[in-house]
């Protein structure tokens, strides 16, 4: 049988794929609310010392794990899904992958604004179709109606970097094989933090009954607050924190309704002078409402990994509040008790 054997999420900004200095100038691109805090090139460089202490904890942790797969939940920013089809949920299956690696990704953000979907120096990475459809099945049987890929949409533009962007502090060399889970935290409507909520835990009790022997690692990636190029754009550090305190209590139901009682505070058009990449990103785009929109909905996708810890209580490897962004950076994991036989209140198996 699987087992789970780490449990993570982390934050997965451009800010954190790029050297400090180019964070000052960055923020001068962006129009941000006139309360965010100005930190200097110093407690810039410290603050990116942090993250990157924190990153070589989870690289340690994931280490010593020793896992054949990493399940990332992971948003798609219309990379491989557009408005033609873009599912709530969705599982690739593919034998391998491509990607843009974060130093050509942030190195286009950071210093020429919002990059293309760069080909050179791609990076290659190993996906594991077992897995993928083994939980593909068993969610459909279980009442998720899980969109599934067997290779991906848009080869030519690669996998999102909220799937191999972490890899390249927590797994340098790519050696473990990437099972990417999309959940669409980014465009209305997108599933509840709930329904995240049931996701995780029907997705735990699925690896543990899987006749596969498997050691499986999973990280939520994205978040935690943040509206990207947004005019106005804050930091929402209350809301931070009490995803943070969820985290500390092991109770990702209360991840999930402190994610489903927070509101967008943006316009609903995007302004003119936003480019036509960005105003697919953002709420009003769709014609539809939904939970909380951007980058701050990613939220859901460490919701999905802690359900999957079942309870268990976390731990806060650091939280850095980065002003030039901003973004609250976030780096926490859960250590999953085996199995005991009784899976209590976790969903019933329809494998």
């Amino acid at each position: 049988m699987a087992e789970i054997v780490f449990v993570a999420a982390c934050s997965h900004s451009p800010y954190l794929f790029d050297s400090p200095d180019t964070w000052t100038t960055s923020r001068g691109r962006r129009a941000l609310r006139a309360d965010v805090p100005v930190d200097s090139a110093e407690v810039n460089a410290e603050k990116h010392r942090r993250c990157m202490a924190a990153f070589a904890t989870l690289r340690e942790l994931l280490a010593a794990a020793k896992p054949d797969v990493l399940l990332v939940f992971g948003d798609d920013q219309y990379e491989q899904f557009d408005f033609a089809n873009f599912p709530a949920f969705a599982v690739c299956s593919a034998e391998e992958f491509d990607a843009t690696p974060p130093p050509v990704f942030s190195g286009g953000l950071m210093r020429k604004g919002w990059p293309e979907m760069s080909s050179e120096e791609r990076i290659h990475v190993l996906g594991h179709p077992e897995l993928g459809k083994h939980l593909t099945m068993g969610l459909i049987r279980n009442g998720f109606d899980v969109a599934f890929c067997l290779e991906l949409p848009k080869k030519d533009r690669g996998l999102g970097h909220a799937f191999t962007h972490p890899s390249f502090y927590i797994d340098p060399d790519y050696r473990v094989p990437i099972l990417p889970f999309f959940v669409n935290c980014y465009y209305p409507p997108q599933p509840t933090g709930l329904r995240c909520y049931e996701l995780g835990r029907a997705v735990r009790a699925l690896i543990e009954a899987a006749p596969l022997d498997l050691r499986v690692a999973v990280l939520g990636s994205g978040g935690l607050w943040h509206t990207p190029l947004w005019p106005g754009a804050y930091l929402d550090e209350t809301f931070d924190q009490a995803i943070l305190q969820s985290v500390r209590d092991g109770a990702p139901r209360a991840m999930a309704q402190v994610l489903d009682g927070a509101r967008w505070n943006h316009p609903t058009v995007a302004p003119p002078d936003v480019r036509p990449l960005l105003a697919n990103m953002v709420l009003g785009v769709t014609g539809m409402t939904g939970g909380l929109a951007s980058g701050s909905g990613e939220v859901r996708n460490w919701i999905a990994a802690a359900a999957v810890a079942d309870g268990a209580p976390g731990t806060v490897i650091d939280y850095v509040p980065v002003y030039a962004s901003p973004c609250g950076m976030g780096f926490a994991y859960w250590v999953v008790p085996p199995p005991t036989g009784d899976r209590g209140d976790r969903p019933p198996l329809g494998v």
